[in-house]
């Protein structure tokens, strides 16, 4: 019993008081009458289920486009964006002004699936706005009847490119714009109705945004930053006075951005969308072993799986007077999955109370870990959570929720990140939880 109270000691500082009751007798560990003198591993019940009313109002990332693979099955992906003005109450000059052409600018943040394949993309103009005073979820659909481009191209993302019109040199998706449009609700519009373009708020309320969704037989998503200044639509015009000039260019732009910048100072707003198709994945939700659990589980960013932790083998020690000093799941990822995709880099708990998610406490007084821990490349990845505070309140009967966990990804509504995961029975190396523990003398 000696390892385990030296390893108590070492733990005992970070943990902090049961939420409910204060303590939970951590602090009288070896001082006043109690020791370290049990750890078990004790066997979970995991499998997979769905993950719905995922919020996704201003993401991280914006992301499109759509991968078909055996395991996850078809994944899809499209968003909306409010543009501003790069400056209110713009002067495009008097007379004979025309749009010469204009593009649109996507700084790549990330990818999943296969790049090197053409990619179909389609930008068209919101019919309806976005009410910040609503909540967007990952299944909302919105209405955009005017197509502003639509074209195939190789993204190439991986390769900085140097546009006109760019802040910088950048990875940026660069399309071409229907100038049409922009000359009868930009530029022709401004001359119209003054007022629509004296503010931002005026504006939005005109302009509703733009959708930007991806061809069906696209093998890949791609997220997008709104945080890049470059995230923007510019707009070339010439005029009588720009035309004659012998000077300068011959032309001016005017920005429409969908930058948010530092704090959304912009006013910026975007809804993220996604879509399953779960008939050819490997797994069924509708037929998970709930009483045994599951060979395997899963973990999909978007809304597409989570796995479901019950910790229910542990009410065997309810009565026993055992006190927790130190909980950790063990989560090991399927061997050589990752290789494939791209796992989560890190997993967030959450405790279910019927229909209510909540963040597991510990999440919100410090970093209880749940980060990608990788050893070799073939093996060896796997994330540990540390739920202490949850199993001691299990145990002492003073948690309302249903003593399970939901392992979800960090960046649910960001990225499109997925992994493999052993489930509670597989044979090797299964999910477990770790426990010590000390008891009254």
């Amino acid at each position: 019993m000696r390892i385990f109270s030296i390893l108590a000691l070492v733990i005992l500082p970070f943990m902090s008081c049961e939420r409910n009751s204060g303590s939970v007798a951590i602090d009288f560990v070896e001082g006043d009458g109690f020791d370290i003198d049990y750890f078990d591993t004790i066997g979970v019940i995991s499998t997979t289920e769905r993950f719905d009313s995922l919020v996704t109002l201003n993401p991280t990332f914006l992301m499109v486009g759509n991968y078909d693979d055996p395991v996850f099955g078809m994944s899809s992906s499209k968003f909306i964006t409010e543009l501003v003005l790069g400056s209110v109450s713009p002067d495009f000059g008097d007379s004979n002004v025309v749009v010469d052409s204009a593009f649109i600018s996507l700084p790549f943040a990330g990818w999943y699936g296969d790049t090197a394949a053409d990619f179909g993309i389609k930008i068209s103009h919101l019919d309806e706005g976005i009410d910040i005073d609503d909540l967007y979820y990952a299944t909302s659909q919105f209405s955009s009847s005017t197509v502003l481009c639509d074209t195939i191209l190789k993204p190439n993302p991986s390769r900085p490119s140097k546009r006109t019109g760019m802040v910088s040199p950048n990875q940026v998706m660069f399309l071409k714009i229907n100038t049409a449009f922009l000359q009868s609700n930009i530029i022709e519009a401004s001359k119209d109705d003054s007022l629509t373009f004296s503010s931002n708020e005026y504006f939005t309320d005109y302009f509703k945004g733009i959708q930007i969704t991806g061809h069906a037989n696209n093998k890949a998503i791609y997220q997008f930053s709104p945080a890049d200044s470059d995230f923007r639509i510019r707009i070339y015009f010439t005029n009588d006075s720009l035309r004659t000039d012998t000077i300068g260019p011959g032309y001016n732009y005017f920005d429409l951005l969908s930058w948010r910048g530092i704090n959304n100072v912009y006013g910026v707003n975007s809804v993220n969308m996604f879509d399953f198709d779960k008939t050819n994945s490997l797994f069924n939700f509708d037929n998970q072993d709930t009483v045994n659990g599951e060979l395997t589980s899963y973990v999909q960013a978007m809304g597409g799986a989570v796995t479901s932790v019950n910790l229910k083998n542990i009410n065997y020690l309810k009565d026993s007077n055992y006190f927790v000093n130190h909980a950790e799941l063990k989560i090991p990822i399927r061997e050589g999955s990752s290789l494939e995709y791209f796992p989560p880099t890190k997993l967030n708990a959450f405790m279910v109370s019927g229909n209510d998610r909540i963040l597991m406490q510990e999440y919100l007084d410090f970093s209880t870990g749940g980060n990608l821990n990788i050893q070799s490349v073939l093996r060896d990845h796997s994330y540990t959570l540390e739920i202490t505070k949850f199993v001691q309140q299990i145990l002492n009967g003073s948690d309302s929720t249903e003593g399970r966990i939901l392992l979800v990804p960090d960046g649910m509504s960001s990225t499109a990140s997925r992994a493999v995961l052993n489930g509670n029975l597989d044979p090797v190396e299964p999910m477990s939880l770790k426990l010590y523990l000390s008891k009254q003398e």
